[in-house]
Parts: structure tokens; sequence; C-alpha cells
């Protein structure tokens, strides 16, 4: 796509951000004005519209930012996103409370939007992992995982010298060993690799055996075709030598008449014809499925979407060359600038400030307090945050009358502190009042909804984010939109606009001399102050007015340099295998389908219906609750999941799964990885230390947490006291969660459970406050697997009943199912799928053979049901949400009744 293109696009994201934050307005005033929407499927679909709209805005912001090469843009774009993503997660809680359930389905509002799920699945943006860990600490990750080792202390020369003598001496043992087992192949006439006779390099040694395999795979399909051409010579030859006896020895059938030959090829021509015809218009057929997606073709041309990376990664190195084009000529433009302008800036800003002087000394004979530099300095002066003489007035009238009412006496320092003992006192009785309104409102309105005539609706939540939504977009406008032209110049659209350089050079240029002149100037006040002040002393007045004093803030403390360099702390977790490797696995290999028909069911007026989630919704949950908040700069992020499921339902792989997504550190503080690391309370301690430096300094990063029921569990197994899973109990919260800030860290931590009954919920429930629940494998996931698995196979029929199988396998695994697709498809299986098609019993009976397979009954899903509900406070919602439903259907029953 040209940079044309992506204007144009960036004009219509333009027209789609006005109508969403219009729609977005009239949402909060809904919500402002407490104004109830019945019934309940209306209330959905108000608030899924914008949520969809806000989703399909949040991506195509983020391949904008991507993909756009106007450098001085983009800045605002991420600005864009950042304000999206903390109103999209402040929505998906909205949607939650008025569906009353964690899985929310806005179907029915895509129908009417004439968009499909695809256009509102979150993407993880590019520039998660790339802009926000710096480049030192991914240069520490990349070499020591690479295998060097950094961070180690330095040498001593001693030490350098022992160490080369144990290599030369290991180098020695290896090369003679090699040498006895050549002279032993020579001696029992055993034929000698050329990797044997050489000396070479581990990396030399893997690249000649990857050539050696290679030459064998070549080597055997030539000797296959050799055969092949070989065995065709021999027939021919047979077949013409057979038919050459035949006609001498006069046994050969003499030809048919002419007549018989004509009638004969005529009826092969019309039949040929007919197959043809018929072979087409089944290839149209199959062509049209295709479309529809009703037959998946075993066969897949090269994948466009790998064609499209290779384009975006071309347009990203242009968009690099352009910002490191438009970073010099900052430099160039910031040093003119300088050259040239500095005096006159100096000069400026004296005048503004001296103009504020003489304002306060013209209407009041006095001067304000000049501002601290830990707040900004003049800075505030010229946005108007300062004392106006307005405020001055008022607040001297209303000291005045305080002054007054107190006879003129100063309080003392016990009356002071009784005062705020009194008014601390007073605040928290107003919030228990508040409390207790807020308890009986509640409980009026949950009495109220269960009549259908008195429900007053759904009351939706009012938002915090949208105003600053809306500040950051009204910042562009002011900013571009005398630019942003339907025909703009090329600086518009690519590289930068040199207009904004110039403007950003005088910018800097007032940013870096206003500290210099606040000083001058502060010096010149306290002149003014003094001569104001002999001035008031030789009229009589020995107490001149002052203005109010400005509170001094509170200076930021530098942090303190680390004792122990990043690189140590790195390698230390690395070694004791605290940081790990993990798999690479995108969120597209969990394989999953979404409850599509939730929707519908749900709305129904007086007796809806609800289907347990798929393994589809989980993943959507996964993507705006760990993708979505690890990426973002929010207060209203959720920073820990508890990922909750029987065992192998993919709980692990998907945490591998956001990592690889937002090239995230894995730090596993699993009670069995950690139980011998770093013992005793004080190591503990430096371990907890080492954890929270790290995972600040190299964010993003994911704590991970496996079996963390086992960390609160109630009662140790005998089996499990060896490893003590409870040693982290006491402090994980106050040393891994709380020192989380939402705002600022990129942490997510990650825990995962499969027996959560047998954990104490209330110690739990305070580190991990937000759950996903893990469905039992349905039929349309277990149906959608085995149809991505098996149409891979050219031999497989394409109406192979994966229907049957899905059924019979529910509850199943989805990784034992793979498994099983794997032992059944073996090459000779393979080879055979021609003259053998494959059974539906041959999946069942492999599947039951696997001795590790998992299967989850009913049953014993119950046993995680019961337990959400009374962990969740989900589960308590969802039943009052029933009593309600039943109350209404009976009042609507009995009002039916007296109709008749």
């Amino acid at each position: 796509m040209s940079n044309q293109s992506y204007y144009e696009r960036w004009l219509k994201i333009k027209e789609q951000m006005k109508v969403a934050l219009a729609e977005d307005e009239r949402l909060q005033e809904l919500a402002v004005a407490t104004v109830g929407i019945k019934p309940q499927a209306t209330a959905v679909e108000i608030v899924s519209r914008v949520y969809c709209k806000y989703c399909e805005l949040y991506n195509k912001l983020c391949e904008c930012y991507d993909q756009m090469e106007q450098i001085q843009r983009r800045p605002f774009i991420k600005t864009l996103i950042d304000a999206i993503t903390c109103r999209l997660l402040e929505l998906k809680v909205t949607l939650e409370n008025v569906e009353v359930f964690e899985f929310t389905y806005p179907e029915n509002a895509l129908q009417q939007m004439l968009i499909v799920p695809d256009d509102i699945k979150i993407l993880c943006p590019f520039h998660y992992p790339f802009e926000i860990r710096q480049a030192e600490m991914q240069y520490i990750i990349d070499e020591i995982f690479a295998g060097n080792r950094l961070g180690d202390p330095t040498p001593t020369p001693s030490q350098l010298e022992l160490l080369e003598a144990q290599r030369l001496e290991e180098e020695e043992r290896l090369q003679m060993e090699k040498e006895a087992e050549i002279k032993r192949k020579l001696a029992m006439g055993e034929e000698i690799s050329i990797t044997e006779s050489l000396h070479l390099s581990p990396q030399e040694l893997e690249e000649l055996r990857l050539q050696e395999e290679y030459n064998t795979h070549v080597f055997n399909i030539q000797r296959m075709e050799r055969s092949r051409i070989v065995t065709r010579e021999k027939v021919h030859k047979f077949n013409k030598d057979t038919d050459l006896y035949l006609e001498l020895a006069g046994l050969k059938k003499p030809q048919a008449s002419e007549h018989l030959r004509t009638r004969a090829s005529s009826l092969i021509q019309k039949i040929y014809r007919s197959f043809m015809e018929m072979k087409r218009k089944h290839k149209r057929e199959l062509s049209l499925y295709k479309k529809l997606d009703m037959i998946i073709s075993s066969w897949n041309p090269p994948s466009a979407k790998q064609q499209l990376e290779k384009v975006k990664e071309q347009r990203r190195n242009f968009r690099r060359k352009y910002h490191e084009d438009w970073v010099k000529e900052n430099i160039k433009e910031n040093d003119r600038v300088f050259r040239l302008r500095e005096g006159d800036v100096m000069e400026e800003i004296s005048a503004e400030i001296r103009q504020w002087l003489q304002e306060w000394y013209d209407n009041l004979r006095l001067f304000d307090e000049f501002p601290y530099p830990e707040e900004g300095g003049s800075i505030l002066i010229v946005k108007g945050e300062t004392f106006t003489i307005e405020d001055y007035i008022e607040w001297k009238a209303e000291e005045e009358k305080r002054l007054k009412a107190e006879g003129g006496q100063q309080k003392s320092k016990e009356q002071i502190k009784a005062e705020k003992l009194a008014a601390r006192e007073e605040e928290k009785r107003l919030k228990l009042e508040a409390k207790l309104r807020e308890e009986k409102r509640l409980l009026d309105y949950k009495k109220a909804r269960l009549n259908p005539s008195n429900d007053p609706g759904v009351y939706l939540t009012v938002g915090h984010n949208l105003e600053h939504m809306r500040e950051a977009w009204e910042n562009y406008e002011i900013e571009w939109k005398d630019l942003d032209e339907r025909h703009p110049p090329t600086d518009v659209i690519k590289g930068y606009i040199m207009k904004l350089v110039t403007e950003n050079a005088y910018q800097n240029l007032q940013f870096q001399l206003r500290p210099i002149v606040d000083e001058i100037m502060r010096i010149e006040l306290n002149m003014l102050k003094n001569s104001l002040k002999i001035d008031y002393q030789d009229a009589g007045i020995a107490k001149p007015p002052q203005s109010k004093k400005r509170k001094k803030p509170k200076k930021v403390k530098e942090p303190k340099p680390d004792k122990i360099p990043p690189e140590r702390m790195f390698q230390e977790l690395v070694d004791q295998g605290i940081i790990k490797k993990y798999p690479h696995v995108t969120l597209d290999e969990f394989w999953g389908d979404q409850n599509y028909g939730a929707a519908d069911t749900r709305a129904i007026l007086w007796t809806p219906t609800f289907p347990p989630p798929c393994i589809g919704d989980v993943k959507e949950q996964v993507r705006v609750r760990c993708l979505l908040t690890l990426g973002s700069s929010c207060h209203n992020a959720v920073r820990s999941q508890l990922l909750v499921g029987p065992k192998g339902s993919g709980k692990k792989t998907l945490i591998y799964a956001i990592a690889t997504e937002t090239n995230s550190i894995l730090i596993d503080l699993s009670p069995m990885n950690v139980y011998d690391k770093f013992p005793g309370p004080k190591n503990l301690k430096i371990m907890f230390h080492y954890v929270n430096r790290i995972s600040r300094l190299m964010q993003p990063s994911i704590i991970f947490v496996d079996n963390a029921d086992k960390i609160f569990c109630k009662k140790v197994p005998k089996e499990e006291k060896l490893f003590d899973p409870k040693r982290l109990q006491r402090d994980f919260v106050k040393e891994i969660i709380k020192p989380i800030n939402a705002a600022e860290d990129k942490i997510l931590v990650l825990g995962t459970a499969c027996e959560p009954w047998l954990a104490k919920g209330g110690q739990m429930y305070k580190a991990f406050p937000s759950l996903i629940l893990f469905p039992r494998t349905d039929y349309g996931s277990i149906s959608y697997v085995l149809t991505k698995t098996l149409m891979n196979y050219h031999g497989i029929s394409r109406d192979f009943n994966v229907h049957s199988v899905a059924q019979v396998l529910r509850g199943y695994d989805i990784n034992t199912i793979r498994k099983a697709l794997n032992n059944v498809l073996t090459g000779k299986r393979v080879a055979e799928l021609y003259f053998k098609p494959l059974l539906p019993e041959e999946i069942i009976n492999a599947v039951l053979d696997i001795n590790e397979a998992v299967y989850t009954g009913v049953d014993d899903y119950d046993m995680y049901k019961q337990w959400y509900e009374s962990y969740s406070p989900w589960g308590q919602k969802y039943l009052d949400y029933m009593a309600m439903l039943e109350s209404q259907l009976r009042y609507k029953l009995k009002e039916e009744k007296k109709k008749k």
C-alpha cells in the first residue's frame, strides 16, 4: 500500500473517530443522568456498538502507527492509541456489568454495524515489544540467552591462567581420545568419516552434518528417479517386442472396420466432452465452496500474509531512515535557532514575567509568590495556573472574615491538632454514611428489578477515561487541522515538515532558557519586594500585605543506583532457572472456536439461556485482559490474572503465546521451581529484589506462577512437603503484587490453577482478584481442530465426518487430540489413504490409547463452576440476576392469567 493510500485511510479514521467520540459522549450522558435502559439486550447492544467501534479504531490506528512514514504524526497517534486502550478496558468492564458475565458477546451489535468478529479482534500492536524496552536491556537479554556470560566478576590474572590451562588440558584429552578411536577403527577395518579425521569446531561439525543429511536425501531422490526411468523403458521395450512377435506370428487381431471405429471415436468424444463439462462445473463449485470456507483445500498457495509482512518490513526500514534524517535535522535546527535567537527569547520571557509583576503591582500594590522550579517555574504563569488577582481578592476577604471570627488570635498547636483529628473523624463518618447509602440504593435497585412493571432498567457505569481521549484528539486537531487536507504536499504524507521542526526548535529553546530566566527574575522579584517593604515602612505601615504562601512541593528523590548491575542480576536469575527461555508460540496456534449463538440466546426477553463459553471466547478474553493490559499505561488496568481450568486445557500455552506476542521476559516463580532457589529468608528477599528490579528494567515482563493454588493451599500433601509450596505465601502480595504501578509498569502476573478449591480463597484473591475460567472442551472447538488438521492431508476426503468424532471426544483436551492425530497419520498411513480411507473410529481409538489423555466430565467440571461462584464476584452477581429473571417471569405470567 502506498503512502497516499495510508494517508487517505488516515482521513477516514479521523471521521470514524469523530463518530465514535460523539456516540461515546451520548453513552456518557445516559450514565451521568442515571437513565435506566431496558430490556437488558438493548443495553448490551448500545454499549457493544461503542466498544466495537473503538476496537476497530484501535486496530486501524495501530496499523497506521506501524506503517505511516510521516514521522511527526506518529507521536500523536501513539497518544491516541494509549487513550483508546484505557477507554476500551473501561468499556469492557461496563459491558461485563451490563451482561452480568465475564465473557461478552457483541454479535448483535456487529450485525447492525455490518462488520464481522475478526474486525474487532484486538491485535497485538507492533510497537509493544520494540518501543518499551531499552536497547541496552535488549542487548543483555540477547547475549545471555545466546550463552554469553555477562555480569560475572572480572577474573584475576591467576584465574585467567588457570582457566587457560584447564582449556588446553581438555583439548589435549579430547584429541587423544579421537586419535585412539581412529587407530581402533583402522585396526578393525572400519570406515573413518571425514569428521573424525579433521579438527572442526562444533559449528562446522553441525554444518557438515546438515550437508551430509541433505546429500543423502538428494541421492535417494536421484536413485528413485533413475529407477523410474529404467522401469518405464523396460516396460515400453517389452510391449513393443510383444506387439512385433504377435504381428510376425499372425496372432494379432485385425483392425475393426472404418464405420465401427468412426462410431467409437464419436462416442468417446461425446463422453469426453461430457466428462470435461462435468469437471469444469465441479471445479467452479469447488472454487465457490473454498471461497465460502465450505471446503478446505489441502494445498495452500504461498501465504499472502508472509508477502504482506515483507512489504511492511520494507516500509518500516523507510520509516527508520526518515526518522534518522528527522533527528539530524532537529539537531541542526536547534543549534541554528539557539545561535540566532538566544537573546531575543530571553528578553521575551523576561518581558512576560515583568508584565505579570506589573499587573499585580498596579492593581494590588504587592507581588505574588513566584512558582517553584519543581512546579514548572514561570511556565505556570504563561498557562494561567497561578493565583490570579480575582482569586487573591476573594481569598483576602475570606481570610479577613476568618481572622475576625477568631478574634485575631492564632490557634495553638493543640487546637490545630484537635481540628485535624475532628476533620478526619468527620471524613470517616461521611464515607461510612456514603457507603451505607450506596448499599441501601443497591438493595432498593435489586428489589425494584424483581417486578417488570417497576423495573428501572440497567444503569451504565460512568467512565473516567473519555476526557483523556477527547483531550488527546483535540491536541491532534489543534496541531494538524490546517495540514490534513484532501490534496496535501508530500511532506505531510511522508518524511517530516520543516516548519514543525523549526517550531519545535523554538519550543525547545524556550524550555532550555526559561529556568535560567526564572532564576534571574526571582532575584529581581526579591529586590522589588524589599523596595516595596521599604516604601510601606516609609508610609507608616509596619506589616505590608502579602499574597498567599505557596506550598513548596516535595523534591522528587532520584532513584539510587543499583549496587549490583542489571546484567549481573539477570545472569543470576538465568543461572538459577528463574528466568528461562520459553517456546515460541503465537495466539494463532492456540486453536478454538467462539460461541456465536450465545448473543441470541442471552437476548431472549423473559426466558434467556446462558450457554457456556467456548475456548475461542477464552482466547478473546486473554487478548483484552492480558495483551491489551500489558502494553497499556492505565490506572484501571488489572495487572494480575489467574488462569483456572482442568489439566491440559492450554493455560501454559496461552501464557507462552502472550510472552511471544509481546517479546516479554518470563520470570518463573512457580512453587516447584523456586523451592530450592535462594534458600533462607535473607536470600529470599534478595530474590524478590532481583525479580522486581529486572521486571521493571527489562519490561515488558511476565511473572509466571504455575500451580499458584499450591502457594495458598490449606494443607500441604505429604508428598509435596519436601518442596515447601507455601514458601512464597507470606511475602508474595507484599513483594510482587503491591510494588506494581499500573500506570507505569508493563508487568503482568499470571498464575495457573488446576485445583483452586484446595487453596485459601481470601489470600489467593488478594494476589489474583481477576480470573479467567477455562471451559471444558466443546464440540465447536474440537471440530475446528479436527478440520484444520485433517484437511492438510490431500488423501483425506473433504467431507470427512468430523462432527460425529467431535461429539464423541467432548471433554478430552486439545493437546491429546492433536497428538492422537499425529499418531494415526504416520507416513505409511498417509500413503494408504488413496485406497484405504481414514475412518472416524481410528481417531477415537487413538485418543483412547493415549495414557496421558486428560478427560474432564460434566460432573468434574461442576467442581470448577461451584468454586467459581464462591470465589469470583461474578458468581453472586449471576445468581442475583437469575433470581431477578425468575421473579420477573412469575409477575409476567400472573399478569397474563389476569388478562385471560
